[in-house]
């Protein structure tokens, strides 16, 4: 009875360790597929060097729209080089004059001059550590993004509007002034409705 007994419970260890070992091969599988479904899809055209140097052709000389998303993708993708995308965000902004890409330029510099990551879950009070990073600015860099703002709050960028609220608000960097806030969270207001409403067309 004790060898039955024995035997069944090596039965038992034998079938669960071997169980074990197929999810664990199965998981090195699933894993190394993944891998290599990872490394041909970054070898694939869309990271083409050609075509990100179309891209950024046509940003450059056109002022292209769709070819500036490309890029911005490329560089959500290329982490290191994040910082490459900064040149073709300002000639959106000052060559072609496209101004809903002045927020874009104040956040692309933000990082750029404090490495900040932009985090936001669509409340203000998402947006308050990373402004914060304005105070490490010195007073050029300061201007320089408040210029960046300014230009965006002109053209009824929402992203300047809320960023320039927010900071006069909470004197971020800048004297507090809550008359300019105030006055500012009604425009971010109008420009909400506004987009409300193209949304619902």
């Amino acid at each position: 009875m004790k060898t039955v007994n024995i035997l069944i419970v090596l039965i038992f260890v034998f079938a669960f360790s071997s169980c074990e070992r197929d999810k664990v091969i199965e998981k090195k599988k699933v894993d190394n597929n993944s891998d290599i479904i990872k490394k041909e899809f970054k070898r694939s055209k869309y990271f083409d060097e050609d075509r990100i140097k179309d891209a950024k052709y046509a940003v450059k000389y056109k002022g292209d729209k769709a070819s500036y998303a490309e890029l911005e993708l490329y560089y959500v993708y290329n982490d290191l080089k994040k910082e490459e995308i900064i040149p073709y965000t300002l000639i959106m902004v000052e060559k072609y004059h496209k101004y809903e890409y002045a927020s874009t330029a104040f956040m692309n510099l933000l990082e750029f001059y404090t490495d900040a990551k932009f985090t936001y879950d669509g409340t203000d009070i998402s947006l308050l550590p990373y402004l914060k990073n304005f105070k490490k600015l010195n007073l050029d860099q300061k201007n320089y993004l408040i210029y960046f703002l300014k230009t965006g709050v002109k053209n009824e960028n929402l992203g300047c509007v809320r960023y320039l609220e927010i900071l006069n608000r909470e004197g971020i960097g800048i004297s507090r002034n809550i008359k300019i806030a105030d006055s500012l969270k009604k425009k971010v207001i109008q420009l909400e409705y506004k987009k409300h409403l193209r949304v619902k067309k």
